[in-house]
């Protein structure tokens, strides 16, 4: 698989999977604002463990999403790009994407991050490993 190839395919997946936990958290937190509307004027801290759960829940749909659609899309050899766009989703997007309400540009230029992040480190790793290590290409 030529390296361009490589970066579009893990690009595209981490755009993917970027909107699929955003997505996740964004229907989690509106659930929970709705379940616990009643209880937080008795309890400030009422969704607090919801929330922080909700919240781990989409930290962690991230990166199994961009490994499952990189499995499925053919890139092997993923395990750099699958730990550097966990740790730009965990420290960067995360915050900036569920604790306010986008603007269709401010999500884009996210996801742009994600999707940069992930296909760089695809990239470095595809020119790090060793010829007798890197995967096999899949003939179908």
């Amino acid at each position: 698989m030529t390296y361009l190839v490589r970066a579009a395919k893990t690009a595209s997946v981490a755009a993917a999977a970027t909107l699929v936990a955003w997505w996740l958290i964004h229907g989690t937190y509106a659930l929970i604002d709705h379940a616990t509307e009643a209880d937080s004027a008795r309890n400030p801290l009422a969704g607090v463990p919801y929330y922080l759960a909700a919240n781990a829940v989409g930290v962690v749909c991230q990166p199994f999403a961009l490994w499952a659609g990189a499995r499925l899309a053919g890139v092997r050899g993923n395990h750099l790009a699958i730990v550097i766009s966990t740790f730009v989703w965990a420290t960067m997007t995360t915050g900036h994407i569920v604790d306010s309400a986008p603007g269709p540009w401010e999500a884009v230029l996210w996801v742009a991050v994600q999707s940069a992040a992930a296909a760089a480190a695809s990239l470095l790793q595809a020119r790090l490993m060793p010829t007798s290590t890197q995967p096999k290409a899949r003939s179908f």
